[in-house]
């Protein structure tokens, strides 16, 4: 162990077991992805929504939108449609970000599109929250009734009210459990299966839109142009979510080949079928991963690639941190499994700086070791800083001293000191540019917990590197 400018550098013991023989980096063509392009530009998915905005608009001014405005209480139930039309329009668009079609998640990456993805969902629910409030007052007010009556008349009276209000309970549920400090209290499986119920509130919901509002009452085209959103929303849905990944689970058959323990809680599980040059993977990205095996089967797990794709084998590394990623620790050898992907924009198939810099920590490093195994640079171009609170907790700390060794790339590894007045910030300007001297000349790629992306990220920053050279993606729900 020696220090670095205060970046403390391990050399680590010889492997314990005997590493699997590891793989150049495929040929490929000067110049070229291994990745399909994406016909995607930047814009696309913005347009889009701002011309399906302006339609709707547009259709409701048509049917008497800005009429409803020569009194008060007419205001109340104008707002109340266009708020419908918007928040209805929004949770088809969040169901489309999370469609995994492939066009729009690689040139998007899946974290930012799940940041879109919560911000549209809470669009929605605030817009169909208004949407229920001005309504109920649009019509109790005139009729000098309580909020409360007015709803229950509705319920009473209105096509297909009861199973729109239950739909928009089952919505709102959704919500609420989806807030940061809800999803901090409950485990990522029941998470998901409430989550699930999105599905079946917006079913519920759709009756209702074209009984109960006034905008495709009479219209006939604008039936045909809302019904044919509501078709395109699902056909993404059932031919990306449910087609496309039990067409591929057929076609690779998938199963646990190998589990190697690589800490206490972390296990590498390798899988191999058939045929698996044609996942077109790059290292860096990630699989849903679900497990052929009793209940199992519907709870998906987001896994990294831990080593570079080889066309006959993927690997990933688990860490237990919660019951699945637990149970997995002992996935018996032979089990079958679907992987739905690849996904992600969190590699550098692409990239044209030629000077790359990686910056991980915790169970983030098993993409960086991936593509650290199998980026396209010479000797000298590549250096990873790999952050953990001690040796024992750097793992897959071997294969990446043999990797730089090999390759001849470099690898510091920072570790948390004990003791000391002031705390050591690996992450500040100061540091980076000790470890890294020319960093503002580096393509950046980071990962791990979101503590760790942030402070690395801000440092980068400061230290000069670009915003458009930081490449990093969350694992979170």
């Amino acid at each position: 162990m020696r220090k670095m400018d205060g970046v403390t550098v391990i050399a680590p013991p010889a492997p314990t077991r005997p590493m699997a023989p590891t793989q150049a980096p495929p040929p490929r063509v000067a110049g070229r992805s291994r990745l399909r392009p994406t016909p995607l530009s930047g814009l696309d998915i913005w347009a889009f929504i701002i011309v399906n905005l302006v339609v709707i608009t547009a259709m409701w001014v048509r049917h008497g939108g800005f009429d409803l405005w020569a009194t008060p209480f007419g205001k109340l139930v104008g707002l109340g449609q266009i708020t419908a039309l918007y928040g209805s329009f929004f949770i088809l668009a969040e169901l489309v970000l999370i469609a995994r079609v492939p066009w729009i998640e690689r040139r998007y990456g899946m974290d930012r599109l799940l940041g879109w993805h919560r911000l549209t969902g809470f669009a929605s629910v605030t817009l169909l929250s208004a949407h229920v409030l001005f309504t109920t007052l649009g019509y109790a007010v005139p009729r000098r009734v309580g909020a409360a009556d007015q709803f229950g008349n509705f319920l009473l009276y209105w096509p297909n009210m009861v199973t729109a209000t239950a739909g928009f309970l089952l919505i709102l549920a959704v919500a609420v459990t989806s807030v940061r400090a809800a999803r901090r209290s409950l485990s990522y499986e029941t998470w998901h299966f409430i989550h699930l119920y999105a599905y079946l509130g917006v079913a519920l919901a759709f009756a209702h839109q074209l009984t109960s509002g006034t905008d495709f009452a009479s219209d006939h085209l604008a039936v045909v142009y809302w019904v044919s959103l509501n078709i395109a929303t699902v056909v993404a849905l059932v031919g990306f979510r449910w087609i496309s990944p039990i067409w591929r689970a057929l076609r690779h058959q998938l199963r646990v080949v190998a589990v190697e323990t690589e800490a206490p809680g972390v296990v590498s599980i390798r899988v191999a079928g058939r045929k698996l040059h044609r996942l077109t993977a790059a290292s860096g990205q990630f699989f849903i991963i679900r497990v052929l095996r009793g209940d199992r089967w519907w709870r998906a797990h987001p896994l990294s690639l831990s080593a570079a794709p080889d066309g006959r084998s993927l690997r990933f590394t688990v860490k237990a941190l919660g019951d699945d990623s637990t149970w997995m620790q002992q996935i018996p050898v032979g089990t079958r499994i679907m992987a739905e992907g690849p996904y992600g924009a969190f590699h550098a198939e692409d990239d044209p700086i030629e000077k790359v810099l990686l910056i991980g920590g915790g169970i983030g490093i098993t993409p960086l070791r991936a593509i650290f195994e199998d980026i396209d640079r010479r000797p000298g171009q590549v250096t990873l800083l790999y952050r953990a609170r001690n040796h024992a907790d750097a793992i897959l700390l071997g294969e990446l001293q043999e990797i730089a060794d090999r390759r001849g790339f470099k690898l510091q590894v920072s570790q948390s000191r004990a003791g000391g007045r002031r705390k050591f910030d690996p992450f500040s300007a100061a540091a980076l540019r000790r470890a890294v001297p020319d960093i503002a000349r580096r393509s950046i790629y980071v990962c791990g917990p979101p503590e760790l992306i942030s402070a690395a990220c801000n440092g980068a920053k400061r230290a000069g590197a670009h915003p458009k050279n930081l490449h990093y993606e969350r694992f979170d729900y």
